[in-house]
């Protein structure tokens, strides 16, 4: 990040303008006042909408004016480049740019909360309506590239197919809601069969994938429901590729404007609030082009972990943090000014190197109205815009630590997969069961030290070398390339955790398997599925231990949700059964490593609040690897991070995660005694070295968190 930036600094700042708000009466004084509080950083948006009104018009005025005021308060900029919002000349010229719904609606132009000016509709694969979107971008690059006040280009703000279209995302949740998938307009289909024929090279190899007799490509029909798998997997995967390639192309035209005097970005929105198969959303497909890569950073921990790892060591930053979101008469939570500490410091231990809250002042147009504002409504501060000052001067003040500083290496890696995903709607419904079964192994090991990536099949096999633990939740639908990579991991000496129905289902050939785990990883996991049965009736998911482990004893009780898988040892030793003493969780060696099968979701009910000793087994199962750099706490549950940097540095952020005061003693391994200073307070505290490492004693409030320099 240090080389990326015209100076030594964390950017941190605030979201400013998003035309026609605020007013530009308001700009000079607000953006003085930003930078007397000691903010470095504000972002401007340049909408195709807004500034381009007319072809071949380009009207700059309110940005040439921000810009220059940014530049007399020595403010640094990010340009977010919004071209989701196509102007009213584009629809007139093209009328059929429209995307169009599954049951034949012309979904655009329109108005969105936080698109206010309309224009949302556009479809990616109309070329002639995308040539004029480049155009718009390469005219944004060209008049600002020489502004002294402009340090990152944001080329894809929250990139996704629907353009932020939440009604248009119901059919994620809702199987009811098909008939708002996009996009379905005659340019998707002639792409689309283009994508099929590039992928599959003859329409034969797709007549065993689909299980279909087509006689040619131009024959295929677009899926209209969800009761197939492979047709569906490969329509919504298309969108991702089709967005992948959109961004790609936002980067290649701005860096060739630019010509490499700034940075060039993207960012994100988390795989929940923006799900594969209806946004085509996935962060390694969009994190892949830029210099460094970005989020809209809420209050969840898995954000944070999900940005850093499909980053691959390039810097990330929280491009939104969201930390006031409403609507009208759906006002936010008040922030305190150890939330403001909660989110900045998770940030900052997942290895983020800036912040841009989401937003100066509260919204005053549209729906968003009158959330979101680190001001008050008529701008003037509020306490937590006082919190966000504090925070940045103590993040300035250890900025030359923590540009070069890292966070330790994961312990653990969970596979994100989105053929999986779609997978997942297509056979449910609600495409937030693969999510939620994600989040809930996360937040099992989040809460108990574990660090934790999160890995693609893109980085297969490669990325499997770094891992001596994967976890792989909910694994219905995996390729046999993932198959033949996980094997020949666990083999070297992986411990390979998996939960039912391990690779039932056979993408290749479009069927489900017969023996499962699928693929040959029966022999891997030493056992297999006798037979399957509900497992959403009373007790039919409730297992007990049969081992003590780190968190757990031998006979505690937790429990699955959706299915009551029954398990055949072959060669591996049961761990846990159901109440009629069937196998519900194996263990078995493989190679020089171990395969755990477990009969259930666990991670599902575990993040929707039910199950509570799931997490217990989970982090256990996770620990059977022994991670030496790991902390270890008693006295509740508190999360501990430690950032190193090259020069022996260390910085150590405390949270406390239960909901009352506690008296915490923690270790942490690699540390030598002596003391440590709180970042805000100025208070020491003294850590006491204990067999290669330190050990400490301290008392937190509720939620609190503390940052300590060693």
């Amino acid at each position: 990040m240090r080389s990326l930036l015209s100076r030594p600094y964390i950017p941190f700042g605030t979201q400013y303008y998003r035309a026609p708000s605020p007013p530009p009466e308001a700009w000079e004084q607000d953006l003085a006042n930003i930078a007397r509080l000691g903010l470095n950083t504000v972002k401007f948006w340049v909408q195709w909408r807004w500034n381009n009104p007319d072809e071949g018009q380009y009207m700059f005025d309110d940005i040439d004016r921000l810009m220059d005021i940014a530049e007399k308060n020595r403010l640094r900029v990010m340009l977010n480049t919004i071209v989701d919002v196509a102007p009213v000349w584009i629809y007139r010229k093209y009328p059929d740019v429209t995307m169009v719904t599954l049951d034949g609606r012309r979904i655009g132009p329109q108005v969105q909360p936080h698109r206010q000016i309309g224009g949302l509709g556009a479809c990616f694969n109309h070329v002639a309506a995308m040539e004029h979107m480049f155009d718009f971008l390469r005219a944004t690059v060209r008049r600002y590239k020489d502004h002294p006040a402009l340090e990152i280009w944001n080329v894809a703000s929250e990139p996704e197919l629907t353009s932020s279209m939440a009604e248009m995302r119901l059919y994620a949740d809702d199987a009811e809601h098909m008939g708002d998938m996009l996009c379905y307009c005659e340019n998707c289909r002639t792409e689309f069969i283009r994508w099929l024929g590039a992928k599959y090279r003859t329409i034969d190899r797709l007549n065993v994938s689909w299980n279909r007799n087509y006689r040619s490509f131009e024959a295929i029909e677009i899926p209209r429901t969800r009761n197939s798998f492979n047709d569906v997997i490969d329509w919504r995967i298309f969108f991702v590729d089709t967005l992948g390639w959109n961004v790609k192309r936002r980067f290649d035209v701005a860096r060739e404007e630019d010509g490499g005097k700034h940075p060039l970005m993207c960012h994100h929105v988390f795989i929940q609030g923006f799900p594969v198969t209806s946004t085509a959303n996935d962060p390694w497909n969009v994190g892949r082009f830029g210099d460094l890569h970005g989020i809209t950073q809420m209050d969840d921990p898995m954000m944070c972990d999900v940005l850093r790892s499909c980053a691959r060591g390039k810097p990330v930053i929280s491009a939104e943090m969201l930390m006031l979101f409403g609507y009208t008469l759906a006002l936010p939570k008040l922030v305190t000014a150890n939330d403001v500490k909660r989110n900045v410091f998770t940030g900052i231990a997942a290895n983020m190197k800036g912040f841009v809250f989401w937003q100066y002042r509260p919204e005053t147009l549209a729906r968003e109205a009158p959330a979101w504002g680190l001001t008050h409504l008529d701008g003037s501060p509020t306490p937590w815009l006082d919190s966000f000052a504090e925070v940045n001067r103590v993040l300035q003040k250890n900025a030359d630590f923590i540009l070069d500083a890292r966070p330790r290496a994961a312990d653990v890696a969970l596979l994100y997969n989105p053929e999986n995903q779609v997978f997942g709607w297509a056979a449910t419904g609600n495409e937030k069961n693969v999510t939620d079964s994600l989040l809930g192994v996360h937040k099992a090991l989040y809460e108990r030290n574990f660090v934790v990536d999160l890995i693609h099949p893109r980085e297969f096999p490669g990325v499997l070398e770094t891992y001596r633990v994967i976890y792989v939740p909910f694994p219905y639908c995996l390729s046999g390339a993932i198959c033949t990579a996980l094997k020949a991991w666990v083999e070297a000496g992986g411990l390979l955790i998996g939960e039912c129905y391990f690779a039932g289902w056979h993408p290749e050939s479009g069927r489900h398997q017969t023996t499962i785990p699928g693929y040959g990883m029966d022999e891997v996991f030493g056992a297999s599925q006798q037979h399957a049965a509900d497992g959403s009736l009373p007790g039919a998911t409730e297992i007990t231990v049969m081992k003590t482990l780190q968190y757990i004893r031998s006979g505690q009780k937790v429990h699955g949700a959706m299915v009551r898988e029954v398990l055949r040892p072959s060669h591996a030793k049961v761990w846990g059964t159901y109440a009629n003493g069937e196998p519900a969780i194996t263990c078995a060696p493989f190679g020089r490593g171990r395969a755990i099968l477990i009969g259930s979701f666990f991670g599902l009910p575990y993040y929707r609040g039910g199950a509570s000793k799931n997490g217990d087994l989970i982090a256990s199962l996770a620990g059977l690897v022994a991670e030496p750099g790991r902390p270890n706490v008693t006295g509740g549950k508190m999360r501990i991070d430690l950032l190193t940097d090259p020069r022996g540095s260390a910085m150590i952020v405390l949270r406390n995660l239960e909901a009352a005061r506690r008296e915490f003693v923690f270790g942490l391994p690699g540390l030598r005694k002596g003391k440590a200073v709180e970042q805000f307070s100025g208070k020491t505290l003294q850590l006491r070295g204990n067999d290669g490492g330190v050990t400490a004693r301290l008392t937190l409030e509720a939620g609190e968190v503390r940052v300590y320099r060693v």
